[in-house]
């Protein structure tokens, strides 16, 4: 009886190693695979955060820009309102000057 089994486990055992055999390899190239895709993946969205960064930044700098410009702009506008206030009192003042001399040369004629 010990004979038996032995030829029966020893008939047994090649179609299992071969079927494991097998099974690893199949789950090897599986594994392979689905690791490619991953990396592809993982390469792609790493590219994506790059150009995402990139384009964050050019948009802070732009941003920055922008808020200097606006600052000149409006100092520039104080200081032409200014100007214009400077302007308009220096007509009243000419203005009242014209009528002074024209009051003058009314009585003397």
């Amino acid at each position: 009886m010990p004979n038996n089994q032995g030829c029966i486990v020893s008939d047994f055992l090649p179609n299992r190693v071969d079927k494991a055999l097998a099974w690893l390899e199949r789950s090897r190239d599986t594994w392979k695979d689905k690791c490619m895709q991953t990396k592809l993946l993982l390469k792609r969205q790493t590219f994506a955060v790059k150009r995402l960064k990139e384009g964050r930044n050019s948009l802070r700098l732009s941003t920055i820009r922008l808020k200097v410009e606006l600052s000149q702009c409006k100092d520039t506008i104080s200081a032409l309102q200014k100007h214009i206030k400077n302007l308009e009192l220096q007509a009243e003042t000419s203005k009242s000057e014209a009528n002074k001399l024209k009051k003058k040369s009314s009585r003397t004629m």
